[in-house]
């Protein structure tokens, strides 16, 4: 349609207005460094893990629902993006074994590196639940630099000399190794649910295994069965350097993990770390956290002074919402040189540290429903900030990292269930290093601060090793993701108040529910220079023809200046979206049955968003 075909159908007036909106809207659009955006399709999206690319950018990963016309299942979803939040590329990687999908849930990506130091691709890790039920459950996927797998496997197995094996597990942490080895952790769940183990499996890019062990806590073993009767998970793993004490006493190179352990059916847990050589052999074991009341450790990181920076939460035995716990590790005998607490911020992702020494952990609040949350602190413990990012419904971030050392911006990621395309998408907001954004809510959270001192205890970690390896194959079907940015809108616009994600005014295009000249800008933007999409796509088909095109544009401005009819039902007020039939999530209790139902039959995800 041409310039001139819309003055001849348009009153002069109309026509004038058109043009100036077609030369205006390319100045308008909003570049903010700092927003909050969704990125997703019309299922559901959780960035698990987000990892930054060498050349600047950043990597998220985690499940995605398929599409209405696709067999039900989940798959692996990767997200390329800039530090401006643009999408760069996507992907969604569907396994197959024999004729049928499988499904497949990542947890963990880390960028390759070749011999020379060259980034070459990702790797990640996660679980896969395939049609044939194979002892095979934690996933490794490599892949090329833009998200297209190169192999595809899992590992597992049956226990050496019974009839037990793995009937579930999950990768949930992978890292390469200065070697250019690959390291994964994580917990594998025994035939008959007789007990859950940690594991730690070591392999080189091709996902040639070079060792997949597994751990029991000594304190529960029962005879010769292993793994019978306890309940351990490892959460994280990180690399250290080899360390000679003081009195000249040498500990090799290897990893530290942290996670959790206890008996089987016992309220009581324990966060437990361990230092392992590079092959996994222990070299000292420490249990932390309250004895009185249950705790679970969920990251760690070596520090640039070479300690060991845990995180973990601890439970309230009344029901209440956990507390974060952060403990400072020596790195040999894995004692706690300081312990705090923090009341109010409740961790669920990576710890990690940025400029000025200072840490950054990624989680939500306390609040009901939640909402996505950061908090920043100091060597010592003290409270840099503690900021959420408010929706109207649950918000939680899962990642969070400095943008570069120039900004010292930071970029967070996760999920949100506020106006996203389907019942949950990813969610991704950059702040400034006081982690404020302009133009978007966030607001400071009520953090206290306590000092425990609970005592370091011991246990031993026996081991034995699976070798099962399989191969597997995939497709790459386009997931059609789209960005949506959530805030700032325009200049002194925040974000509006609460409506169901799948609820929207028809030719409300910036979902501010209201219907003017701004919505018709960001139709052209979207239209022209690629701007954000109306969520849902159904608010910017202004005359409900069921394609958004220029005709929209015409449509709301007749409205607006011409005397035309006004767009169709729902105007008034917001409605539901006619096209979408998928469910709202609304609160975290919803949400976690959403997840555990789509993705969990075997437990292994209880309790992922606590």
């Amino acid at each position: 349609m041409t310039y001139l075909d819309i003055a001849r159908k348009t009153p002069p007036s109309l026509s004038f207005a058109f043009l100036a909106l077609l030369l205006f809207f390319p100045t308008t659009t909003l570049d903010a460094q700092h927003y909050m955006k969704n990125l997703g399709t019309r299922g559901l999206e959780i960035s698990l893990e987000m990892t930054p690319t060498s050349d600047g950018n950043f990597v998220t990963v985690g499940p995605v629902t398929r599409p209405p016309n696709a067999p039900p299942g989940v798959d692996i979803y990767l997200n390329k993006v800039d530090p401006l939040g643009n999408l760069i590329w996507t992907q969604r990687v569907v396994e197959f074994s024999g004729a049928d999908p499988g499904n497949a849930i990542p947890f963990s990506i880390t960028e390759t590196t070749d011999a020379a130091g060259n980034a070459n691709g990702f790797a990640l890790t996660g679980i896969v639940r395939t049609s044939q039920n194979l002892r095979d459950p934690i996933m490794v996927v490599t892949t090329d630099s833009v998200g297209v797998p190169i192999k595809y496997n899992s590992y597992g197995g049956s226990i050496p000399g019974t009839n037990f094996g793995v009937i579930s597990g999950v990768g949930v942490q992978i890292i390469q190794t200065p070697d250019g080895n690959l390291a994964v952790c994580g917990s594998v769940i025994l035939d008959d649910f007789v007990g859950m183990v940690p594991f730690i499996m070591s392999l080189d890019t091709d996902l040639n295994l070079h060792f997949l062990k597994l751990y029991e806590d000594a304190r529960y073993g029962f005879g010769n069965l292993f793994g019978f009767d306890t309940r351990a998970h490892f959460a994280d793993i990180e690399y250290i350097e080899a360390y000679t004490s003081p009195n000249g006493v040498v500990y090799p190179e290897g990893f530290v993990v942290v996670g959790t352990t206890s008996k089987m059916n016992d309220w009581f847990t324990e966060i437990i770390v361990a230092r392992t050589d590079l092959n996994g052999n222990p070299l000292r074991v420490a249990l932390h956290g309250p004895q009185q009341m249950p705790s679970r450790g969920t990251a760690l990181t070596v520090t640039n002074q070479g300690n060991i920076q845990v995180a973990g939460l601890q439970f309230s035995p009344t029901g209440g919402p956990p507390s974060t716990l952060v403990l400072k590790l020596d790195p040999v005998g894995l004692a706690a040189i300081d312990q705090d607490q923090y009341y109010g911020f409740i961790t669920v992702g990576d710890i990690r540290q940025i400029s000025d020494d200072h840490f950054v952990l990624a989680g939500r609040d306390t609040s009901s429903p939640p909402e996505a949350a950061v908090l920043r602190i100091k060597v010592d413990g003290s409270l840099v900030f503690s900021k959420n990012y408010q929706g109207a419904n649950v918000e939680i971030f899962t990642d969070v990292h400095e943008v570069d050392t120039a900004s010292l911006d930071l970029l967070s990621s996760g999920l949100s269930t506020t106006y996203t395309r389907g019942p949950i998408d990813e969610l991704l907001a950059r702040s400034r290093d006081d982690g404020s954004i302009p133009g978007c809510p966030v607001a400071d959270i009520n953090v206290d601060l306590g000092a425990p001192s609970n005592p370091i205890r011991d246990t031993d970690l026996p081991q034995l090793q699976l070798d099962l390896v399989t191969n597997h194959d995939w497709d790459i079907p386009n997931p059609n993701t789209l960005v949506f940015l959530i805030c700032p809108l325009f200049p002194g616009n925040p974000v509006p108040g609460p409506v169901p994600w799948d609820w929207f005014i028809r030719a409300d295009h910036n979902r501010d529910q209201q219907v003017n000249v701004a919505d018709a800008i960001g139709s052209l933007e979207r239209l022209f220079v690629g701007g954000p999409a109306a969520v849902p796509e159904e608010a910017a088909d202004s005359n409900a023809d069921g394609v958004h095109d220029v005709s929209d544009v015409i449509h709301s401005l007749a409205y607006l200046f011409g005397g035309g009819s006004p767009p169709v039902a729902p105007f008034e007020e917001p409605g539901p979206d006619p096209s979408n039939t998928a469910g709202n999530v609304f609160n975290l209790q919803e949400l976690n049955q959403f997840v555990s139902g789509l993705l969990d039959e075997a437990g292994v995800l209880s309790d992922l968003f606590p």
